[in-house]
C-alpha cells in the first residue's frame, strides 16, 4: 500500500531498478506509493482562539505580501492539487474553493474503490495553497484566490485503518489519469481549452535515482505542456539520497521544509527530518548508477508549525467510528509538520508569478510568453532564494576559478523561499501607477530571441536556446553581458541556470521513456580583464539540469554570464540536441555594506550635534 512521509522516514516499500524502462514500469504499476507528510499532533484541532505566539504568518514569512500590495493574489492562475484524496471544500477557508475534482471517472463509477474520497491530508495541503482567511488560526493560502483544482489517485486506504493513516493503493490508471488531464488534456471553456498551470504533490515513493516510470511520466508531462511542477522532497532526513520519488526526477521543483521556534528570524533553518542529497544518478542507456551524484534539492520553504484546515469527517485517510465534529466546518490543525506542507507554499508563490505574468503580458509583447515558462519561473525562484547559515553548494577555487559540481546545497538547495526578491527578479521594482502594477524598472524581462544579450540590468531573466556538443563539433554558447561594472566588496552577484530532461510518455506506464539528458555550463566572465576575457566562477555539476552560482563579486570590472551546451549525458536520438533553458540572476550589495549604510544616518546625526557643541 501506498504510504505517507512522516517525520520519521518511509515506511513504504523500496523497488528495485529492472534492467529496461518496461520492467520498472511494471512494478510502478503494481508497487505501493508512499505519501509525504508530517503532522506533529493532527488530533489538536482547535476551535476558535489564538494559536500559541510562535506561529509565525507564513505569507509574510515567504514574502507574498509584495505581490499581494500589488493586486496579485492568484486570480488568472490554475494550481491542481493532486494527492491521495479529495480537498473537501465545506470547509470555511475552502467554500467555493475547489472549483474541479478530478479522478478516474471509470473507476469511480465502478462503486468498488475509495477514490475521489474527501482526505483530512489534501485538505490542508488545498488551503496551504489557496485557502482563504483572515489570519491565524485561519492561515490564508498563499494564493487564495487562484483556480484550485483537487485530483485524487488513491483507490484503498492503508489496512488496518487507524487514526489518520498514512497509507493508500492506486492503480495504473488511477494515478495517471489526474495528471494527464490536467496537464494535457485539460477542460474546456467556451471556445478555448484551460489547463493547470501548477501543480502540488505533496506525496512520493522510494526512488532515489528518479528511473521509476511514473517519475519519468510526470517529468515528461511537465515538459511536454511546460507545466510548474512542485514536489514534496521526503520527510527521510537528515541523510543522503533521501530525495524520493516524484521529487528525485528532474523537471519540477522539489521543495525541501524549514523549522521555526520563538525567535526570528522564523524559518531560516532546514528540518532535521527534511530529506536530502546527494541522491544516486542512472544511466538509462548503460544502466550504471552514480552514487552521490547530485543535487536533489532545489528550494527550500516552512515546513514546521503550521495551521492548516482540519478535515475530520471518516472518508479517505481518517478512521472510522463516530465523532461529533466529523463535519465541523472551523477547525484546524495546529502544530503540522512535512515537506508535505512546505512544496505547496512553493505552489502557491509559483501561482503569485503566473498570476502576474498573464496580468502583465500587454506590458513586455517580446518575452510575454516566455514569463509563463516552467523553467523562468523555477530559475527566477531559485535565483531569489535567501542563503540560510550554513548554505553550502561545494564553490571552490579550481586553478584560480570559482567551481562547483554540486551546484546546490544538498539539503536547501538554492536556499530559502523569497517571493518579495522573486517579484523584483521577475517583474522589476515594485510600483503602482493608477492602480496598474508597473514591470521592467530595473530587471530585463527577456531577451528577444533565442541568443543572449548585453546592456543588461543588475536583475533579469531570460530563456534561450544552445546546441550540445556532438562528435561533429563544438556546442553554441550565448553570452549576457550586465551593463553597470560590479565592484568587489560591494557587490554579491547570485545566478542559476535551468532546462529539462527530454523524457516523453504516451498514456501507459510501458510507454515513459528516457531520450536525453542535456548538459549545460553556466559561467561568469570578466570582460574587461588584463589580456581578454577572464573565466572567473563556473557551475558544472555533471549531473542534473541546474547550475548555479551564488558569491561575492571577487574583482571589480564589468561581467558577463555565459551559458554552454556540452555533451549531452546521455541522448538515444544521435544527433545534435538543442536545449531550451531559462537563465536569471540578481546583483545585490553584499551584507555587510548594506549595514554600512544602514549606519550612516546615525554616524551624520552624531557628527552634526558635535558641531553644534
Amino acid at each position: 500500500m501506498p504510504r505517507r512521509r512522516g517525520a520519521a522516514g518511509f515506511a513504504g516499500r523500496s523497488w528495485r531498478r529492472a534492467s529496461h524502462p518496461a520492467g520498472r514500469a511494471l512494478r510502478l504499476a503494481a508497487a505501493a506509493v508512499a505519501l509525504v507528510m508530517a503532522a506533529a499532533s493532527p488530533a489538536l484541532a482547535i476551535l476558535g482562539g489564538g494559536p500559541p505566539t510562535f506561529f509565525a504568518d507564513v505569507n509574510e514569512v515567504v514574502g507574498a505580501r509584495q505581490f499581494y500590495d500589488l493586486g496579485f493574489t492568484g486570480t488568472r492562475a490554475v494550481v491542481s492539487n493532486i494527492e491521495a484524496g479529495s480537498v473537501w471544500n465545506l470547509h470555511e477557508s475552502l467554500v467555493g474553493r475547489v472549483s474541479r475534482y478530478v479522478a478516474d471517472p471509470a473507476i469511480v463509477a465502478s462503486g468498488t474503490t475509495q477514490l475521489g474520497q474527501f482526505d483530512w491530508h489534501a485538505t490542508a495541503v488545498g488551503q496551504t495553497i489557496g485557502g482563504q482567511g483572515s489570519g491565524l488560526p485561519q492561515q490564508r493560502g498563499i494564493a487564495p484566490a487562484a483556480q484550485l483544482w483537487s485530483g485524487a489517485i488513491a483507490t484503498a486506504w492503508a489496512a488496518p485503518k487507524q487514526l489518520y493513516t498514512t497509507g493508500f493503493g492506486v492503480t495504473e490508471a488511477s494515478l495517471l489519469y489526474p495528471y494527464v488531464t490536467t496537464m494535457r488534456t485539460g477542460f474546456t471553456s467556451g471556445t478555448s481549452t484551460v489547463r493547470t498551470d501548477v501543480v502540488n504533490g505533496s506525496w512520493g515513493y522510494i526512488d532515489p535515482d528518479g528511473s521509476t516510470a511514473f517519475t519519468i511520466a510526470l517529468d515528461a508531462l511537465a515538459r511536454e505542456n511546460n507545466v510548474v511542477v512542485v514536489k514534496s522532497a521526503g520527510n527521510s532526513g537528515p541523510g543522503a539520497n533521501s530525495v524520493a520519488g516524484p521529487a528525485s526526477g528532474y523537471n519540477g521543483i522539489s521543495v525541501a521544509a524549514t523549522f521555526t521556534g520563538s525567535a526570528t528570524p522564523y524559518y531560516a533553518q532546514v528540518a532535521s527530518f527534511s530529506s536530502r542529497g546527494p541522491n544516486e544518478f542512472f544511466d538509462p542507456v548503460t544502466f550504471d548508477t552514480v552514487p552521490a551524484a547530485r543535487a536533489a534539492v532545489d528550494i527550500a520553504a516552512p515546513g514546521s508549525q503550521l495551521a492548516a484546515a482540519a478535515y475530520l469527517g471518516y472518508t479517505g485517510g481518517n478512521a472510522s467510528g463516530t465523532n461529533t465534529n466529523a463535519t465541523a466546518t472551523d477547525l484546524y490543525f495546529m502544530g503540522l509538520q512535512g515537506t508535505s506542507f512546505s512544496a505547496p507554499i512553493v505552489a502557491g508563490g509559483a501561482a503569485l508569478m503566473v498570476d502576474a505574468a498573464k496580468a502583465v503580458a500587454p506590458a513586455v509583447p517580446l518575452t510575454a510568453g516566455e514569463m509563463r515558462d516552467a523553467r523562468v519561473i523555477k530559475s527566477v525562484l531559485m535565483t531569489s532564494a535567501t542563503a540560510p547559515a550554513g548554505w553550502n553548494n561545494g564553490q571552490t577555487g579550481v586553478g584560480g576559478v570559482i567551481t562547483t559540481t554540486q551546484a546546490l546545497d544538498q539539503a536547501t538547495g538554492a536556499g530559502l523561499l523569497d517571493l518579495s526578491a522573486a517579484y523584483r527578479a521577475y517583474l522589476g521594482d515594485p510600483l503602482l501607477v493608477s492602480g496598474s502594477a508597473v514591470v521592467g524598472r530595473g530587471t530585463t524581462l527577456g531577451v528577444a530571441g533565442s541568443g543572449g544579450g548585453a546592456g543588461l540590468e543588475l536583475r533579469g531573466w531570460d530563456l534561450g536556446t544552445v546546441l550540445g556538443r556532438t562528435a561533429g563539433g563544438p556546442g553554441t554558447s550565448n553570452t549576457y553581458a550586465i551593463a553597470q561594472p560590479l565592484w568587489a566588496g560591494f557587490n554579491r552577484l547570485t545566478a542559476s541556470l535551468t532546462w529539462f530532461a527530454d523524457r516523453t510518455v504516451a498514456t501507459t506506464f510501458l510507454s515513459a521513456a528516457d531520450t536525453a539528458l542535456p548538459d549545460l555550463t553556466l559561467q561568469l566572465i570578466r570582460t574587461d580583464a588584463p589580456g581578454g576575457e577572464k573565466l572567473v566562477a563556473q557551475s558544472i555539476a555533471p549531473y542534473g539540469t541546474s547550475e548555479f552560482l551564488r558569491m561575492a563579486v571577487p574583482e571589480s570590472g564589468t561581467y558577463a554570464l555565459r551559458v554552454l551546451g556540452l555533451d549531452p549525458v546521455y541522448n538515444t536520438t544521435g544527433g545534435p540536441l538543442l536545449t531550451d533553458y531559462a537563465i536569471s540572476w540578481a546583483v545585490v550589495p553584499e551584507p555587510s555594506t548594506l549595514a554600512m549604510f544602514a549606519a550612516v544616518p546615525a554616524i551624520l546625526l552624531l557628527v552634526s550635534r558635535r558641531r553644534a557643541v
